[in-house]
């Protein structure tokens, strides 16, 4: 599992999307699952800079008729309603610590 909760990830635009994977005939992303624009206008009224937290994720795993098996990681974000994936996510991000003046003069 690339992610774990409490991680803080950086969705990517639906324009990166797009270039990666295309378009299917519904005018979604073409890639499985699936990321729709009902997504893309929560995220974007709710976290404009696409920095979300973790809350919980779900391994799913799959065998077809010829006995491959894949599995699907879906990652569920905090204030969020839809499951997002490994393709979806652009990046960790992680913030520096806010330094105090004390600590930026070195005075102890």
């Amino acid at each position: 599992m690339k992610y774990k909760i409490g991680d803080l990830v950086r969705i990517k635009t639906v324009e990166e999307m797009e270039e990666e994977y295309g378009r299917d005939t519904d005018g979604n992303i073409d890639y499985k699952p699936t990321f729709t624009l009902k997504k893309e206008n929560e995220l974007n009224r709710r976290f404009p800079d696409r920095v979300v937290e973790i809350k919980t994720t779900k391994i799913k795993e799959t065998i077809d008729i010829n006995g491959a098996r894949s599995i699907k990681i879906s990652y569920y974000m905090k204030n969020l309603i839809y499951s997002y994936s490994d393709y979806m996510i652009k990046e960790k991000v992680v913030y520096e610590p806010i330094l105090s003046r004390f600590d930026i003069l070195d005075i102890r």
